[in-house]
């Protein structure tokens, strides 16, 4: 399973966005202006889970807000509370209703183009993703892609 990261800059328009650049920035130890362009005042990042192929297995939406290129508290905090916190529906709470707010409205098309398939294949989306999900429950990210990897893989033998 591949990672890959794609971010829009202030303009809506994706760009791939360096793997240890977004890593280090979820972490504290970079700011956003190591990308190599300008993201404004909020860090808009699609994770995609690749099969071998560059399939997406798993697309997820992050989007936190910045002060001074860093990632803020709140931000963070809200993004966790937007995958940990259930209603009825999984995405019915407020935080996730943010998280789904304000993305362009051809990220589709973007992403699809960026990854050279049809936009048919994002059928699978989600919330915050694997850097979340492994600093969240504490475990690394590559355990976190290895579940992915293995869940893809039973699915494809049950198929």
């Amino acid at each position: 399973m591949r990672l890959l990261y794609f971010a829009f800059d202030q303009n809506d328009r994706l760009h791939k966005a360096p793997r240890r650049t977004v890593e280090e920035l979820w972490k504290g130890r970079r700011t956003a202006e190591a990308f190599k362009f300008d993201v404004g005042d909020e860090l808009r990042v699609i994770t995609v889970l690749a099969d071998d192929r560059l399939l997406p297995v798993v697309s997820f939406f992050l989007k936190v807000e910045l002060d001074d290129g860093e990632i803020t508290d709140a931000s963070r905090i809200d993004a966790f509370e937007a995958v940990g916190r259930r209603d009825r529906r999984r995405y019915d709470t407020e935080t996730a209703q943010r998280q789904f707010a304000g993305w362009p409205a051809d990220w589709q098309h973007q992403l699809a183009v960026a990854l050279d398939v049809p936009a048919r294949e994002f059928n699978r989306i989600g919330l915050g993703g694997p850097l979340l999900m492994a600093d969240l429950w504490g475990i690394s990210l590559k355990k976190v892609i290895d579940y992915f990897d293995q869940a893809h893989e039973g699915r494809d033998r049950a198929e």
